[in-house]
Protein backbone atom coordinates (compact mmCIF):
# COMPACT_ATOMS: atom_id res chain seq x y z
CA UNK A 1 0.00 0.00 0.00
CA UNK A 2 1.18 3.56 -0.84
CA UNK A 3 2.51 5.43 1.50
CA UNK A 4 0.36 8.78 1.38
CA UNK A 5 -2.81 6.17 1.70
CA UNK A 6 -1.53 5.31 5.02
CA UNK A 7 -1.11 8.72 6.02
CA UNK A 8 -4.64 9.67 4.62
CA UNK A 9 -5.93 6.99 6.28
CA UNK A 10 -4.38 7.76 10.05
CA UNK A 11 -5.90 11.42 9.34
CA UNK A 12 -9.10 10.38 9.07
CA UNK A 13 -8.90 8.08 12.07
CA UNK A 14 -7.43 11.35 14.01
CA UNK A 15 -9.97 13.61 13.18
CA UNK A 16 -12.96 11.25 13.79
CA UNK A 17 -11.62 10.65 17.33
CA UNK A 18 -11.45 14.22 18.06
CA UNK A 19 -15.09 14.39 16.98
CA UNK A 20 -16.43 12.37 19.04
CA UNK A 21 -14.44 13.76 21.95
CA UNK A 22 -15.70 16.79 21.32
CA UNK A 23 -19.44 15.91 21.25
CA UNK A 24 -19.22 13.94 24.53
CA UNK A 25 -17.33 16.98 26.47
CA UNK A 26 -20.25 19.26 24.58
CA UNK A 27 -22.83 16.39 26.23
CA UNK A 28 -21.46 16.70 29.95
CA UNK A 29 -21.67 20.73 29.94
CA UNK A 30 -25.43 20.08 28.66
CA UNK A 31 -26.39 17.52 31.43
CA UNK A 32 -24.12 19.37 34.58
CA UNK A 33 -26.43 22.71 35.03
CA UNK A 34 -29.37 20.51 35.32
CA UNK A 35 -28.49 17.42 37.64
CA UNK A 36 -26.50 19.45 40.45
CA UNK A 37 -28.93 22.47 41.44
CA UNK A 38 -31.66 19.19 41.76
CA UNK A 39 -28.67 17.09 44.16
CA UNK A 40 -28.24 20.76 45.95
CA UNK A 41 -32.11 21.00 46.24
CA UNK A 42 -32.51 17.95 47.97
CA UNK A 43 -29.87 18.02 50.58
CA UNK A 44 -31.02 21.80 51.37
CA UNK A 45 -34.47 20.18 52.84
CA UNK A 46 -35.53 18.33 55.46
CA UNK A 47 -38.16 15.43 54.65
CA UNK A 48 -41.43 15.44 56.82
CA UNK A 49 -44.59 13.69 56.99
CA UNK A 50 -47.90 16.58 57.73
CA UNK A 51 -51.47 16.20 58.83
CA UNK A 52 -54.27 18.47 58.29
CA UNK A 53 -55.96 20.84 60.54
CA UNK A 54 -59.41 19.71 60.52
CA UNK A 55 -62.55 19.98 62.28
CA UNK A 56 -64.53 17.23 63.55
CA UNK A 57 -67.78 16.73 65.30
CA UNK A 58 -67.01 15.38 69.23
CA UNK A 59 -69.27 15.30 72.41
CA UNK A 60 -68.28 16.58 75.42
CA UNK A 61 -67.69 12.74 77.61
CA UNK A 62 -64.94 12.23 80.11
CA UNK A 63 -63.40 9.53 82.15
CA UNK A 64 -61.11 10.33 84.89
CA UNK A 65 -59.49 7.41 87.43
CA UNK A 66 -60.05 8.42 91.25
CA UNK A 67 -59.21 6.63 94.64
CA UNK A 68 -62.27 5.06 96.81
CA UNK A 69 -62.47 6.25 100.07
CA UNK A 70 -64.90 5.42 102.63
CA UNK A 71 -67.45 7.84 103.69
CA UNK A 72 -65.74 7.98 107.04
CA UNK A 73 -62.97 6.93 109.07
CA UNK A 74 -61.19 8.52 112.05
CA UNK A 75 -58.62 7.51 114.39
CA UNK A 76 -59.89 6.63 117.75
CA UNK A 77 -57.53 8.43 120.89
CA UNK A 78 -57.65 7.61 124.80
CA UNK A 79 -58.79 10.69 126.59
CA UNK A 80 -58.05 8.98 129.93
CA UNK A 81 -55.10 7.32 131.60
CA UNK A 82 -54.66 3.78 132.97
CA UNK A 83 -54.15 0.57 132.59
CA UNK A 84 -55.41 -1.33 129.72
CA UNK A 85 -58.44 -4.43 131.19
CA UNK A 86 -60.32 -5.15 128.41
CA UNK A 87 -60.55 -5.33 124.78
CA UNK A 88 -63.26 -5.58 122.50
CA UNK A 89 -62.06 -4.60 119.34
CA UNK A 90 -60.34 -7.22 116.85
CA UNK A 91 -59.47 -6.10 113.64
CA UNK A 92 -62.09 -6.64 110.98
CA UNK A 93 -64.96 -6.03 113.87
CA UNK A 94 -68.17 -4.21 112.85
CA UNK A 95 -69.39 -1.98 116.31
CA UNK A 96 -71.91 0.22 116.45
CA UNK A 97 -71.99 3.71 116.79
CA UNK A 98 -71.42 3.86 121.08
CA UNK A 99 -70.42 0.63 121.47
CA UNK A 100 -67.70 0.03 123.79
CA UNK A 101 -63.79 -0.70 122.11
CA UNK A 102 -61.72 -0.75 125.36
CA UNK A 103 -62.25 -0.52 128.86
CA UNK A 104 -58.85 0.58 131.40
CA UNK A 105 -58.93 0.83 134.82
CA UNK A 106 -61.45 3.16 136.43
CA UNK A 107 -61.21 2.16 139.99
CA UNK A 108 -59.61 5.61 140.98
CA UNK A 109 -61.37 7.68 139.26
CA UNK A 110 -64.72 5.87 140.54
CA UNK A 111 -63.77 6.67 144.04
CA UNK A 112 -62.88 10.44 143.09
CA UNK A 113 -66.42 10.29 141.28
CA UNK A 114 -67.94 9.27 144.43
CA UNK A 115 -66.47 11.50 146.71
CA UNK A 116 -67.16 14.47 144.18
CA UNK A 117 -70.84 13.50 144.30
CA UNK A 118 -71.15 13.61 148.10
CA UNK A 119 -69.15 16.87 148.30
CA UNK A 120 -71.55 18.47 145.67
CA UNK A 121 -74.73 16.93 147.52
CA UNK A 122 -73.19 18.28 150.86
CA UNK A 123 -72.64 21.80 148.86
CA UNK A 124 -76.31 21.84 147.57
CA UNK A 125 -77.84 21.42 150.56
CA UNK A 126 -75.94 24.23 152.07
CA UNK A 127 -76.91 26.49 149.44
CA UNK A 128 -80.38 25.75 149.81
CA UNK A 129 -79.99 26.45 153.30
CA UNK A 130 -78.39 29.68 153.14
CA UNK A 131 -80.73 30.91 150.66
CA UNK A 132 -83.56 29.89 152.55
CA UNK A 133 -81.93 32.28 155.23
CA UNK A 134 -81.20 35.32 153.29
CA UNK A 135 -84.19 35.82 152.17
CA UNK A 136 -85.70 36.08 155.31
CA UNK A 137 -82.92 38.83 156.51
CA UNK A 138 -80.96 36.05 158.36
CA UNK A 139 -77.77 36.12 156.79
CA UNK A 140 -75.88 38.84 155.30
CA UNK A 141 -74.93 38.80 151.57
CA UNK A 142 -71.61 37.84 151.42
CA UNK A 143 -72.49 34.71 153.77
CA UNK A 144 -75.27 33.53 150.56
CA UNK A 145 -72.57 34.55 148.19
CA UNK A 146 -69.85 32.08 149.05
CA UNK A 147 -72.33 29.17 149.97
CA UNK A 148 -73.43 29.87 146.30
CA UNK A 149 -69.68 29.82 144.58
CA UNK A 150 -69.09 26.45 146.93
CA UNK A 151 -71.83 24.82 145.24
CA UNK A 152 -71.15 25.90 141.86
CA UNK A 153 -67.44 24.91 142.61
CA UNK A 154 -68.51 21.43 143.70
CA UNK A 155 -71.12 21.06 140.59
CA UNK A 156 -68.08 21.44 138.47
CA UNK A 157 -65.72 19.28 139.77
CA UNK A 158 -68.12 16.40 140.02
CA UNK A 159 -68.73 16.53 135.82
CA UNK A 160 -64.76 16.96 135.21
CA UNK A 161 -64.37 13.45 137.78
CA UNK A 162 -68.13 11.56 135.85
CA UNK A 163 -66.13 13.12 132.55
CA UNK A 164 -63.04 11.41 133.48
CA UNK A 165 -64.38 8.58 134.61
CA UNK A 166 -67.14 7.89 131.35
CA UNK A 167 -63.45 8.57 129.67
CA UNK A 168 -62.61 4.62 130.92
CA UNK A 169 -64.66 3.53 128.38
CA UNK A 170 -63.70 4.18 124.97
CA UNK A 171 -66.56 3.80 122.59
CA UNK A 172 -67.01 4.22 118.57
CA UNK A 173 -67.68 7.32 117.48
CA UNK A 174 -69.61 5.99 114.67
CA UNK A 175 -70.57 2.79 113.38
CA UNK A 176 -68.08 1.15 111.19
CA UNK A 177 -65.25 -1.47 111.12
CA UNK A 178 -61.94 -1.33 113.03
CA UNK A 179 -59.32 -2.04 110.57
CA UNK A 180 -56.25 -1.54 112.70
CA UNK A 181 -55.42 -1.71 116.89
CA UNK A 182 -52.67 -0.20 118.28
CA UNK A 183 -52.66 -1.24 122.23
CA UNK A 184 -53.17 -4.45 123.84
CA UNK A 185 -54.83 -5.97 127.44
CA UNK A 186 -52.57 -4.68 130.50
CA UNK A 187 -50.83 -1.74 128.62
CA UNK A 188 -50.52 1.62 130.22
CA UNK A 189 -52.79 3.75 128.27
CA UNK A 190 -51.93 7.35 128.05
CA UNK A 191 -53.96 10.65 127.15
CA UNK A 192 -53.75 11.61 123.60
CA UNK A 193 -52.24 7.85 122.60
CA UNK A 194 -53.93 6.13 119.75
CA UNK A 195 -55.91 2.66 120.31
CA UNK A 196 -57.89 1.99 117.19
CA UNK A 197 -58.92 2.55 113.54
CA UNK A 198 -61.98 3.11 112.29
CA UNK A 199 -63.55 2.65 108.86
CA UNK A 200 -67.01 3.25 108.05
CA UNK A 201 -67.83 1.31 104.85
CA UNK A 202 -71.52 1.44 104.73
CA UNK A 203 -71.15 4.49 101.69
CA UNK A 204 -68.13 5.17 99.75
CA UNK A 205 -67.09 7.99 97.83
CA UNK A 206 -64.74 8.41 94.40
CA UNK A 207 -61.93 11.08 95.39
CA UNK A 208 -61.04 12.37 92.05
CA UNK A 209 -58.11 15.59 91.05
CA UNK A 210 -59.70 17.13 88.27
CA UNK A 211 -57.97 19.48 86.04
CA UNK A 212 -58.96 23.34 86.02
CA UNK A 213 -60.57 23.45 82.64
CA UNK A 214 -62.59 20.50 83.40
CA UNK A 215 -63.88 21.45 86.86
CA UNK A 216 -66.70 23.65 85.64
CA UNK A 217 -68.51 20.33 84.50
CA UNK A 218 -68.36 18.92 88.03
CA UNK A 219 -70.94 20.85 89.62
CA UNK A 220 -72.40 19.61 92.77
CA UNK A 221 -75.14 17.52 92.82
CA UNK A 222 -74.46 16.30 89.15
CA UNK A 223 -74.99 12.65 88.44
CA UNK A 224 -71.97 10.54 87.09
CA UNK A 225 -71.51 6.70 85.95
CA UNK A 226 -68.71 5.06 88.07
CA UNK A 227 -67.20 1.89 86.45
CA UNK A 228 -64.62 -0.73 88.74
CA UNK A 229 -62.05 -3.13 87.52
CA UNK A 230 -63.13 -5.33 90.01
CA UNK A 231 -66.48 -5.76 89.26
CA UNK A 232 -66.50 -5.77 85.36
CA UNK A 233 -69.74 -4.85 83.89
CA UNK A 234 -70.97 -3.16 86.70
CA UNK A 235 -72.38 0.38 86.79
CA UNK A 236 -72.48 2.25 89.66
CA UNK A 237 -74.21 6.00 90.22
CA UNK A 238 -72.47 8.91 91.74
CA UNK A 239 -73.42 12.37 92.75
CA UNK A 240 -71.03 15.18 92.73
CA UNK A 241 -71.17 15.85 96.71
CA UNK A 242 -68.10 18.63 96.70
CA UNK A 243 -65.89 20.37 94.43
CA UNK A 244 -62.86 22.26 96.55
CA UNK A 245 -62.80 26.17 95.51
CA UNK A 246 -58.69 26.28 95.70
CA UNK A 247 -56.33 24.33 93.44
CA UNK A 248 -53.36 22.48 94.16
CA UNK A 249 -49.90 23.68 92.46
CA UNK A 250 -50.35 20.93 90.01
CA UNK A 251 -53.54 22.80 89.01
CA UNK A 252 -55.96 20.58 90.14
CA UNK A 253 -58.99 20.64 91.67
CA UNK A 254 -60.25 17.96 94.67
CA UNK A 255 -63.81 16.76 93.56
CA UNK A 256 -65.13 13.87 95.76
CA UNK A 257 -68.35 12.10 94.06
CA UNK A 258 -70.55 9.82 96.34
CA UNK A 259 -71.98 6.65 95.55
CA UNK A 260 -75.75 5.89 95.62
CA UNK A 261 -75.92 2.35 95.10
CA UNK A 262 -73.26 0.84 96.53
CA UNK A 263 -74.47 -1.19 99.84
CA UNK A 264 -74.53 -4.47 98.05
CA UNK A 265 -71.29 -3.90 96.71
CA UNK A 266 -67.73 -4.50 98.60
CA UNK A 267 -65.51 -1.55 98.22
CA UNK A 268 -62.42 -1.67 99.82
CA UNK A 269 -60.62 1.74 100.63
CA UNK A 270 -57.94 2.67 98.00
CA UNK A 271 -58.88 1.01 95.23
CA UNK A 272 -59.32 2.48 91.81
CA UNK A 273 -62.54 3.48 90.29
CA UNK A 274 -63.62 5.60 87.17
CA UNK A 275 -65.91 8.03 86.90
CA UNK A 276 -68.09 8.33 83.36
CA UNK A 277 -70.00 11.35 81.57
CA UNK A 278 -71.57 10.63 78.57
CA UNK A 279 -72.92 14.08 76.42
CA UNK A 280 -75.81 13.48 73.82
CA UNK A 281 -75.03 16.80 72.66
CA UNK A 282 -72.38 17.12 69.46
CA UNK A 283 -70.40 20.48 68.70
CA UNK A 284 -67.63 20.94 66.37
CA UNK A 285 -64.23 21.46 66.86
CA UNK A 286 -61.17 21.79 65.54
CA UNK A 287 -59.04 19.15 66.13
CA UNK A 288 -54.93 18.40 65.58
CA UNK A 289 -52.86 15.25 65.85
CA UNK A 290 -51.01 15.13 69.26
CA UNK A 291 -47.76 13.56 67.65
CA UNK A 292 -48.02 16.90 65.93
CA UNK A 293 -46.62 18.84 69.74
CA UNK A 294 -42.43 19.61 69.52
CA UNK A 295 -42.81 19.67 73.69
CA UNK A 296 -45.28 19.10 76.98
CA UNK A 297 -48.54 20.26 77.14
CA UNK A 298 -47.86 22.97 79.46
CA UNK A 299 -46.24 25.14 76.35
CA UNK A 300 -47.70 23.62 73.28
CA UNK A 301 -46.27 24.63 70.30
CA UNK A 302 -46.04 22.86 66.76
CA UNK A 303 -44.71 23.19 63.27
CA UNK A 304 -46.41 24.40 60.80
CA UNK A 305 -45.27 23.81 56.69
CA UNK A 306 -46.20 27.59 54.32
CA UNK A 307 -44.62 27.67 50.94
CA UNK A 308 -42.00 25.60 51.52
CA UNK A 309 -41.20 25.84 55.25
CA UNK A 310 -41.84 24.93 58.60
CA UNK A 311 -42.54 27.65 61.28
CA UNK A 312 -42.76 26.82 64.70
CA UNK A 313 -46.27 27.80 66.16
CA UNK A 314 -47.82 27.86 69.49
CA UNK A 315 -51.44 27.37 69.83
CA UNK A 316 -54.41 26.95 73.11
CA UNK A 317 -55.52 23.67 73.92
CA UNK A 318 -58.83 22.51 74.75
CA UNK A 319 -59.61 19.12 75.71
CA UNK A 320 -57.61 15.79 74.93
CA UNK A 321 -59.48 13.38 72.92
CA UNK A 322 -57.22 10.10 72.74
CA UNK A 323 -54.31 11.27 70.38
CA UNK A 324 -56.07 13.99 69.15
CA UNK A 325 -56.30 17.81 70.74
CA UNK A 326 -58.38 20.46 70.66
CA UNK A 327 -57.46 24.19 69.44
CA UNK A 328 -59.48 26.45 70.69
CA UNK A 329 -57.01 29.37 68.96
CA UNK A 330 -53.46 29.61 66.78
CA UNK A 331 -54.56 26.93 64.01
CA UNK A 332 -57.46 26.72 61.49
CA UNK A 333 -58.59 23.74 59.49
CA UNK A 334 -56.42 23.35 56.46
CA UNK A 335 -53.27 24.47 57.89
CA UNK A 336 -50.05 21.34 57.24
CA UNK A 337 -48.63 20.74 60.33
CA UNK A 338 -45.97 18.40 60.88
CA UNK A 339 -46.19 15.32 62.76
CA UNK A 340 -42.75 13.36 61.63
CA UNK A 341 -39.30 15.10 61.47
CA UNK A 342 -39.70 18.14 64.12
CA UNK A 343 -36.74 17.04 65.92
CA UNK A 344 -34.60 18.40 62.82
CA UNK A 345 -36.51 21.50 62.36
CA UNK A 346 -35.76 24.81 63.21
CA UNK A 347 -38.23 27.98 62.74
CA UNK A 348 -37.63 28.56 59.33
CA UNK A 349 -36.28 25.01 58.20
CA UNK A 350 -37.28 24.71 53.86
CA UNK A 351 -38.75 21.47 54.14
CA UNK A 352 -40.25 18.57 51.77
CA UNK A 353 -43.22 16.85 52.20
CA UNK A 354 -42.51 12.96 52.33
CA UNK A 355 -46.44 11.66 53.39
CA UNK A 356 -49.55 13.68 54.25
CA UNK A 357 -52.68 12.44 56.42
CA UNK A 358 -56.19 13.95 55.76
CA UNK A 359 -55.90 15.17 59.89
CA UNK A 360 -57.83 13.90 62.81
CA UNK A 361 -60.64 11.98 62.79
CA UNK A 362 -63.84 11.70 65.17
CA UNK A 363 -63.26 10.85 68.60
Amino acid sequence: MPEWIKTKKFLSIFLLTVVFFGLFLWAQRRETPKTVPAINSAIDRIPVSVALVSKVAVRDSFSIVGTVEAFREADIFSESEGLLRRVSADPGDHKRAGEELFRLDNELSTILRRKADTYYRQKKKDFERYKNLYSEGAIPLSAYETAQLQYEEAQADLVTVTRKNSDASIKAPFSGEVTARFVEQGELVRPGMKVAHLIDLSNVKVILFVPEREVLKFAEGRLLKVSCDLFPGEIFKGIVSAVSQKSGRDHTCRVEVLLQDSGNISFRSGMFAKVLSSANDERHAIMVPRAALVSGIKKPELFIVRHGKAFLQPFVVGREFHNNLEVLSGLVPGDSVVISGQNELNNGTRVIVIGQQKGAAEP
